[in-house]
């Protein structure tokens, strides 16, 4: 018995179903149709149908489509042997081991009790017997080595085949063809490793956002939808096993946890950055942690704000209502008062001692108290200027308050951003690292040529 694999169609892992195109070489010795060529004319071998000579009952064990037996069956080449050579399509059960898709390379077993999920090369076995006869009846036996001849094999655009032994067990009764493939990941490294990936890293540009352009929460839901139409994907394509979760699937999930987690941190940025005076008191160890400790380890500095001249009232409110302004002396604000150029009971005469009002270099004497009357209005216009020099400290106190509070949404901010990258980094490298052979390169040429030589020399090189 041989079998010659034509082509690897399709390996169904929704539906854990293998497709293959085989030609099935069955030869066997039948004593009855022995015969001397001498007698006959020199004839050697005639064919005949199938439905005319005795047939043995060999079938796939574990086909997945109840079709036990090939598809088209030849005429019978009889000489002192029978050969038949009948092309045939199977479908084979085969279990899908998803533990590191798409860097997989698949176990399928389908007879053994040990647990396919342990092992990490793939064993798809094509399972041929009688299935009339038992062990004490029919001896099974290779026709020139225990591999499968892929002499004519195609190569297959999406896996490639690494090994492909045969063995008999159950005392010769039956025989195991095993199929060794290996995923070809290009695809899927294109559709879905980089866009996720990327994807990841995405996330992460929330902590650059400025917090009050309003399109950080627009930006983690907009990545948050992305992750969750992948995750459909991957399970449109895997079947739905509980032993086992996908690598890509466990990359997906730590993608998907690290952005609801990047929501909810962004939310209380976001509440940090709107706080004021008015609502919100900054704690002594915020204010150390933050502003203090913080901004050191980040490597953060905060420019140094301009220094603002305190703003100093214009006038002075004395006793005895005068007032004093700065360079001139002390004003009253009676209007009983004479202007000191008018003539008073001092000045007789009607003139001002002009010396005593100023210093010898024309500059206002302090020491000498000029007497301005003013004006109601004047007045309400001092008392506006006071209000709105108290306004503006005010608004510059409540403003210094607020830039504190945004510069902690900034430190939060660079902090995740350093967090979050280091496990984005972390959980890249140690998920999809974790494959036995998502490094490996595979010359399907050299490895096609090496079996071929196998099964010619009959198992040795």
């Amino acid at each position: 018995m041989a079998l010659q694999l034509v082509l690897l169609i399709n390996v169904d892992e929704k539906d854990q179903i293998m497709h293959t195109n085989v030609w099935l070489t069955l030869k066997w010795k039948d004593f009855q149709m022995a015969w001397n060529p001498t007698n006959y004319g020199n004839i050697k071998e005639i064919r005949v149908s199938p439905d005319k000579v005795w047939l043995p009952d060999i079938v796939l064990f574990n086909n997945a489509d109840g079709n036990y037996e090939v598809s088209f069956m030849c005429n019978v080449v009889i000489n002192h042997r029978g050969d038949m050579v009948p092309p045939a399509i199977y479908k084979s059960s085969c279990i899908i081991d998803v533990e590191f898709f798409p860097f997989d390379e698949q176990t399928c077993h389908l007879v053994s009790l040990y647990n396919p999920y342990k092992l990490k090369m793939v064993n798809i076995v094509k399972i041929f017997g009688s299935w009339t006869y038992n062990e004490n009846e029919i001896k099974l036996e290779f026709e020139q080595a225990e591999w499968m001849d892929l002499s004519e094999y195609a190569p297959s655009s999406i896996w490639d085949v690494m090994d492909a032994p045969a063995s008999l067990v159950n005392k010769r009764s039956r025989i195991e063809f095993q199929l060794r493939i290996r995923r070809k990941t290009l695809f899927y490294t294109v559709v879905l490793i980089i866009p996720t990936v990327l994807m990841a890293f995405l996330s992460m540009a929330v902590f650059f956002l400025p917090t009050d352009s309003g399109e950080k929460m627009t930006l983690t839901i907009s990545v948050l939808l992305s992750i969750v139409v992948f995750l459909l994907l991957v399970s449109k394509i895997l079947p739905p096993t509980s032993s086992t979760i996908p690598l890509m699937a466990k990359y997906l999930l730590l993608t998907f946890v690290l952005n609801v987690i990047t929501i909810m941190v962004t939310v209380i940025v976001i509440n940090v950055y709107f706080r004021g005076p008015t609502t919100h008191r900054m704690p002594k160890w915020v204010h150390t942690t933050f502003l203090t400790v913080m901004p050191k380890l980040l490597c953060m500095k905060r420019p140094k704000q301009k220094q603002v001249r305190p703003v100093q009232s214009t006038t002075t409110q004395t006793r005895n209502g005068t007032m004093t302004l700065p360079g001139v002396g002390d004003f009253s604000v009676n209007p009983a008062h004479h202007h000191p150029l008018c003539p008073s009971s001092e000045h007789p005469n009607g003139h001002t001692h002009m010396n005593e009002l100023t210093h010898t270099d024309g500059r206002p004497n302090p020491s000498t108290s000029a007497f301005y009357p003013l004006s109601p209005d004047a007045m309400q216009a001092i008392d506006a200027i006071e209000y709105i020099t108290d306004h503006l400290k005010r608004d510059e106190e409540y403003k210094m308050y607020r830039d504190d509070w945004k510069y902690v949404a900034m430190i939060i901010d660079r902090l995740l951003l350093y967090v979050f990258f280091g496990i984005t980094i972390g959980g890249t490298v140690g998920i999809l690292a974790s494959s036995p052979y998502v490094l490996d390169q595979v010359d399907q040429k050299t490895v096609l040529t090496r079996l071929i030589q196998l099964y010619k020399s009959g198992g040795q090189l």
